[in-house]
């Protein structure tokens, strides 16, 4: 009998063997495996350049699900902001797929983003600057939709992971008998601010102190946009700020990088009205996340904060938004 697995890891050697196979690169080409998580993500070196290639964890989506993020980065390379953008293959396409003992995996390669991560050079005046370039990336996501109507499905998807969640808490009965009342009254909470001014549009839906880079020169580059969807602009705002706490960071930067958005796109009532559910919101997805991508990657990604913190924050900003009577 074959074993079931939840997560290969595709040797280095190979990547750039395929690297080298179907993208126009020079001389020589190495590849070495950076992490392995939510995605894999592999420096590939040829005689010139460094790049970043990622292939994506086989999970419930659909393996092409990525040309979502792939065609609007090809969109943000054409109108050059700094984003970390694909490259496209010998054959122009974005993105190429590999057989695996788990099923098809998706495979792109990026522009190497410089420099370090946000949150290992933290900086007031630079979380500002994030801040506005992140606006613009929201004016150019309405611009890249050209009027189309934003769906409200991506907003409430995080209801798939819910039964994982409760498999995830089989010791902690108190937490999933409460996620499991709260899950459904989240959802209408959240579908009903698409009747307020809260606009949506094309989100990163996943950015934080981590996903941005920061070089010497004060170069910004955006980066990891393997989560982009559809999405209200401010709870895109708010994952940044709840990042920054997530990490551990003093609030100031995510306050400059609120403020410094708010110089670009300035919020309307209703965003500010509802801060503290986006925020809400945010915890609420990235634990159920977590639980669905646990028998993939472990729960490595509770390094920075553990069930006893979740469900704490989780129940002081659902009675901070009247859902605390569940």
């Amino acid at each position: 009998m074959t074993a079931q697995i939840s997560h290969s890891v595709l040797h280095p050697d190979w990547v750039a063997g395929e690297a080298a196979r179907r993208y126009a690169l020079n001389g020589k080409v190495d590849g070495y495996l950076l992490y392995r998580g939510m995605n894999d993500v592999y420096m590939i070196r040829d005689g010139d350049s460094r790049y970043a290639m990622r292939v994506w964890r086989r999970s419930w989506r659909d393996v092409d699900v990525v040309k979502v993020e792939l065609e609007f980065l090809d969109y943000l390379r054409r109108r050059r902001f700094p984003a970390s953008t694909p490259l496209r293959t010998r054959e122009g396409e974005l993105y190429f797929k590999v057989d695996s003992p788990e099923g098809l995996r998706a495979v792109a390669m990026y522009t190497w983003a410089p420099g370090r991560k946000f949150g290992e050079a933290l900086n007031e005046r630079t979380a500002e600057r994030i801040g506005a370039l992140f606006a613009e990336l929201h004016l150019l996501g309405l611009e890249y939709l050209g009027g189309r109507q934003v769906p409200t499905d991506d907003v409430v998807n995080f209801t798939v992971n819910l039964p994982a969640l409760l498999a995830f808490l089989h010791d902690r009965p108190d937490d999933a008998r409460y996620y499991e009342k709260l899950a459904p009254r989240l959802v209408d909470r959240l579908e009903k601010l698409a009747q307020e001014p809260v606009p949506l549009g094309i989100c990163h839906r996943d950015f934080h102190p981590s996903n941005v880079h920061v070089d010497e020169s004060g170069r910004i580059t955006l980066l990891d946009f393997d989560g982009v969807g559809y999405d209200y602009l401010m709870q895109d705002v708010k994952n940044f700020t709840w990042g920054n706490l997530f990490y551990d960071f003093p609030p100031v930067y995510g306050e400059a990088f609120e403020r410094g958005y708010a110089t670009v796109r300035p919020f309307t009532d209703a965003e500010l009205e509802h801060s503290e559910l986006f925020l809400l919101a945010k915890a609420f997805r990235l634990i159920a996340g977590m639980a669905h991508s646990s028998t993939a990657v472990g729960r490595g990604t509770l390094r920075f904060r553990d069930l006893d913190w979740f469900s704490a924050y989780i129940r002081d900003r659902a009675r901070d938004v009247g859902l605390q009577e569940i």
